[in-house]
């Protein structure tokens, strides 16, 4: 079960700065990510785009957080693999399901559970970078508008 190091739940003043305190240890742990060696070179550039897509302040991964980015790079990999198949021979192959759209739905599976291991879905991103403008740990984007100045 993940930690929520952004809980909203009533706690007390100790456990609350223990959980800060974990999520500032993170976050300076957090960067430098680099994909495993035995991925391919279309997947180590897969791993990198999503190490550039995740803001590391609001998602603190780290270096052992790459074996599952780069499972996660091999199973978009894959879905790109399967559905150039699916493309190129089409739904059927002599009158039976093309096996790669089994392939494709078990990728997507894994990259579902992937995602959300790492707290990467859409909703996870969204509490975490809600959580980081109400602690004012990021510049909330609204505060210009909302000023009196």
């Amino acid at each position: 079960m993940a930690v929520n190091l952004n809980s909203r739940r009533h706690e007390g003043k100790v456990k609350k700065m223990d959980r800060q305190q974990s999520k500032e240890i993170l976050q300076s742990h957090s960067g430098n990510l680099q994909p495993e060696e035995y991925l391919s070179d279309q997947q180590k550039i897969i791993f990198n785009s999503l190490v550039g897509m995740v803001d590391l302040k609001t998602i603190p991964l780290q270096q052992i957080d790459t074996i599952q980015l780069s499972q996660l790079a091999i199973e978009l990999d894959i879905i790109q693999q399967a559905n150039e198949s699916i493309t190129d021979i089409g739904i059927l192959i002599d009158n039976k399901r093309n096996p790669a759209i089994m392939v494709r739905n078990t990728a997507l599976k894994n990259i579902s559970m992937l995602l959300n291991d790492m707290n990467l879905t859409l909703n996870k991103r969204i509490h975490a970078v809600i959580d980081s403008v109400e602690n004012k740990n990021i510049d909330d984007p609204f505060k210009d508008l909302m000023s009196d100045d």
